[in-house]
């Protein structure tokens, strides 16, 4: 999605707010900007290299409208923009339409799987270059061809179920190929979910895509300022004739003070690929000053470091980042 895209957009989102005053909807555009400057140590040659990162930075409308007193249509239409100017076209989040009430909540389109949002509390270095989860955890995934359902909150308990259809892959064999789901309970000052995928496909640390069975289980306790989290994930490949495995844990924190939030994070997988074992380790520190509510500066250091049994193992050289940047929500 180019030029003419984005003044669509643009102007949908126009047209959008101006009905709304006669349709009494509740619309929002909503989005952010993430940059940050990153110095880069390719591990494998020793080179340096400094890169402007635009770190998820997005677009977005949502909103909804009362159908009648128990029935409200509910929308997002999200996108992720580079404001670093390293690429031209929009880039799909997640994007949905569907419907509320007190029986719960049912969408159908694009969005992150049940198991992605689990993690999400406690990947304190989330959108961030070689800070975020996916670098070496399976199961980051948002797809499309998704119909979703959450339930009411019932004494802390909920539930998210996702049904995704093989549109995209040889898998297909009936109205639902893959699946989703997480049970989740949160309380004052705590949340667990577990979560599990059934054919999802999702990357190894390749980059290589494969239908993965996995189970993850997600913990944060909170005290005063300081918020503690863990997650523990075993996943293995379902497509025939792939031997892939996974299994790892993370642990992270954040302390607040003032305006300073500092993070920290330690998180491995072992990794068996056709019987060839790879680890992978990743430490993360960094801080957030937040201006307001709205705005923020941050400066990070992330490290992966790769241990293979075989150097034929293809996985990006980088396995240092310093950066600083900053946040502007809107």
């Amino acid at each position: 999605m180019k030029l003419k895209s984005l003044t669509a957009v643009i102007a949908l989102a126009a047209t959008t707010l101006t009905a709304s005053a006669s349709m009494a909807e509740d619309v929002t555009v909503y989005g952010k900007v993430n940059v940050s400057l990153n110095k880069l140590d390719y591990g494998v040659n020793g080179d340096d290299k400094w890169e402007l990162e635009s770190n998820a930075s997005r677009f977005g409308i949502k909103g909804s409208y009362e159908i009648n007193e128990n029935l409200k249509a509910i929308y997002k239409l999200e996108y992720e923009i580079s404001v670093d100017g390293d690429d031209d076209e929009f880039k799909q989040r997640n994007i949905y339409g569907g419907f509320q009430g007190n029986w719960g909540t049912l969408i159908a389109g694009k969005h992150d799987t049940p198991t992605k949002i689990a993690a999400a509390k406690v990947d304190r270095f989330n959108d961030l270059a070689n800070g975020d989860i996916k670098s070496f955890f399976a199961g980051e995934n948002r797809v499309g061809n998704t119909i979703m359902y959450t339930t009411p909150k019932m004494s802390g308990f909920s539930a998210t179920i996702a049904a995704i259809q093989g549109e995209d892959t040889n898998e297909v064999d009936g109205p639902t190929d893959g699946a989703s789901l997480a049970l989740t309970y949160r309380a004052e000052g705590f949340f667990v979910a577990l979560a599990h995928d059934s054919d999802v496909t999702s990357k190894d640390i390749n980059g290589d895509k494969y239908l993965t069975e996995i189970t993850r289980l997600v913990g944060e306790i909170t005290f005063g300022d300081l918020k503690i989290g863990a997650m523990m994930q075993d996943a293995e490949a379902t497509d025939e004739g792939v031997d892939v495995q996974q299994n790892g844990y993370l642990l992270s924190s954040q302390y607040k003070i003032d305006q300073w939030v500092l993070k920290a994070q330690y998180g491995t997988t072992e990794n068996d690929i056709y019987f060839v074992d790879v680890d992978a380790t990743q430490i993360a520190i960094g801080a957030d000053y937040k201006l307001n509510k709205r705005s923020k500066l941050f400066a990070y250091y992330s490290a992966i470091e790769y241990d293979t049994s075989d150097g034929m193992i293809t996985i990006a050289p980088e396995n240092q980042i310093v950066g600083i940047g900053y946040e502007i929500k809107f």
